[in-house]
């Protein structure tokens, strides 16, 4: 690992960071992605991906310490050691992650089911499809970087090819559910979390791809 190793991060347990915000007393911030936040959360929580994490932007409150957490802690402490290399204090991750708090029965948050809307009229315009990352772009930038981890150590560490993880890299591969398993192995990720992002990768741009040749336009439902 590339981290200064005289860098020391402060643990904290999920039942000390419940009576914090009980109390208004720490800024909870969530390093997951998008994607898992949606699907569970702290409440109260901030959400700042690791992916996307610039320390020059990290909000400072005054009196208010900074706890991060992530799915098991992996990612937080990463975060956490990135943050205090770039001169933040009063950093500190939460250990076991949302995995301890919910091993704790502490509350979260799920999403709750909007009503449907209504069906669009036969000359309404659907709205521009958004492209979500690729799987190898949040691979390098959630992972190999802040975690100093080259795509050849992680090849070598997970058993294939070096190229395919380069093809992955570069977004010209797509990542399999062989793969996706030994990723979350290696990151500790859920099981199905690469190939969620594939999956909504891959969709996204098909439905791009529809909407460019006019056929989402011939089937309204299809928005």
């Amino acid at each position: 690992m590339a981290f200064d190793s005289e860098i020391q991060i402060t643990e904290v347990s999920p039942t000390e960071v419940q009576a914090w915000l009980e109390h208004g007393e720490v800024l909870l911030v969530d390093v997951r992605e998008t994607s898992e936040y949606d699907a569970e959360y702290i409440s109260g929580a901030m959400l700042l991906p690791l992916s996307t994490l610039d320390p020059n932007f990290f909000p400072v409150l005054a009196g208010r310490r900074v706890v991060l957490h992530c799915a098991i802690g992996k990612r937080s402490e990463a975060a956490a050691k990135m943050l205090l290399k770039a001169g933040h204090t009063e950093v500190s991750h939460m250990a076991g992650g949302l995995n301890a708090w919910k091993d704790l029965g502490l509350e979260t948050e799920l999403p709750v089911e909007a009503p449907a809307d209504p069906e669009p009229e036969q000359d309404s315009v659907c709205a521009p499809v958004q492209i979500p990352a690729h799987p190898g772009f949040v691979l390098v930038n959630e992972f190999l970087l802040p975690q100093a981890v080259s795509g050849d150590a992680l090849a070598k560490a997970i058993g294939v090819d070096p190229k395919i993880i380069e093809q992955i890299i570069a977004g010209n591969m797509a990542v399999n559910s062989e793969i996706s398993l030994l990723l979350a192995r290696y990151f500790s990720t859920e099981p199905g979390f690469w190939m969620m992002l594939q999956v909504d990768y891959d969709l996204a741009r098909a439905s791009a791809a529809l909407a460019a040749q006019g056929v989402a336009g011939q089937l309204t439902k299809a928005c």
